[in-house]
């Protein structure tokens, strides 16, 4: 599961006082891969290359690889890129010697009938529920009261009226893709960018997950079809058989929402081309099936280890299931009290 590279803003996220509020990014556009954007991208590639050239080999073949994005221009670009940067083309699949590259497919299905990657506020109402009660408790309201001088202060300079953390998450968003065109923000931004609007915008990421059933119905979906497809793998029933590798190019709640249904997500924004790796492994002295999790922070470092109380960076397939078995739905459109089939 990865994030896409850095983007230009999105046209909702500029603000009324942003001195780039007219500027429409051309050529690139709105919410568009920078070229930093598809440099990262094509780097997280590189990184999974790098760890994954041995267990892959050096062909590309169609049942190699499954890849899944949202019906996002950045995501889909991102998908592009990192496939690129995964397999790059061996000698017998060199079709322009020029050009170290080759053309690999990747999935998605329109909004209306797809909901692998969305987040669960549009299509799953007891979510929105679980949410709403969260986020109008005690504890939320007396957090927002605790920042009401933050939320003032940037309300005042940015010229839009910012009440709640979803507000913040968006001058977060705005801000840090600005920064990261190498665009001089605004002096007012120095006393509370980036840490405190990061803190706000990540508190909204942790309340999100904030109780076993948010987790369950967020991050908790896609983890069961990872679980299941490791299952299938380690039964030898998978179909296809020769598949190795599935790839979910997504946003920063897809990163947050995996971590969080393993309890692993600690409160922070994920970086651009962040990623989740989940692995299996098969003992061959034993036949027994292990897993390990590993999060890449930022393209340019390694992959680091998570590691669980019960068993360590590296779990049994048996262990892993049972951790995350509080948080795997059984039948997610009951669950979601939802009219629209979910599963």
């Amino acid at each position: 599961f990865f994030r896409h590279g850095s983007r230009t803003p999105d046209p909702h996220e500029v603000y009324p006082n942003d001195p780039y509020a007219a500027d429409n990014f051309y050529p690139t556009g709105f919410g568009q891969l920078t070229n930093n954007g598809k440099q990262k991208a094509y780097q997280l590639g590189k990184l999974l290359r790098a760890r994954y050239k041995h267990f892959l080999g050096e062909n590309y073949t169609p049942d190699l690889v499954w890849t899944k994005t949202t019906d996002v221009d950045r995501t889909k670009m991102s998908a592009l890129l990192v496939l690129a940067g995964l397999f790059p083309p061996s000698s017998s699949q060199t079709w322009e010697h020029n050009l170290n590259w080759m053309p690999i497919p990747y999935h998605y299905d329109k909004f209306t009938n797809d909901y692998d990657l969305r987040r669960p506020n549009s299509y799953c109402p007891r979510y929105m529920r679980e949410l709403t009660n969260v986020l109008n408790s005690d504890a939320a309201k007396k957090f927002l009261k605790e920042h009401s001088l933050t939320f003032q202060y940037v309300s005042k300079h940015s010229g839009r009226q910012l009440d709640k953390l979803t507000d913040m998450f968006s001058m977060y968003q705005v801000l840090h893709s600005e920064e990261n065109m190498n665009m001089t923000l605004p002096k007012w931004t120095r006393s509370v960018y980036p840490d405190t609007i990061r803190y706000l915008a990540a508190e909204q990421c942790t309340l999100e997950n904030s109780t076993p059933l948010l987790k369950r119905l967020n991050g908790g979906r896609m983890l069961k079809k990872v679980i299941q497809n490791m299952i299938n793998k380690s039964e030898g029933v998978f179909d296809p058989p020769g598949r190795k590798i599935f790839l979910y190019s997504g946003h920063d709640n897809n990163v947050i929402n995996i971590l969080a249904a393993l309890n692993l997500y600690e409160p922070h924004f994920p970086n651009y081309s962040a990623a989740v790796l989940i692995e299996l492994y098969r003992l061959n002295h034993t036949n027994q099936h292990y897993v390990k999790v590993l999060y890449v922070k930022d393209v340019s470092s390694e992959p680091e280890e998570q590691q669980f109380p019960e068993c360590g960076n590296f779990c049994s397939l048996a262990q892993f299931i049972y951790i995350a078995e509080p948080h795997l739905p059984i039948n997610y459109t009951r669950e979601c009290h939802s009219t629209v089939l979910l599963d």
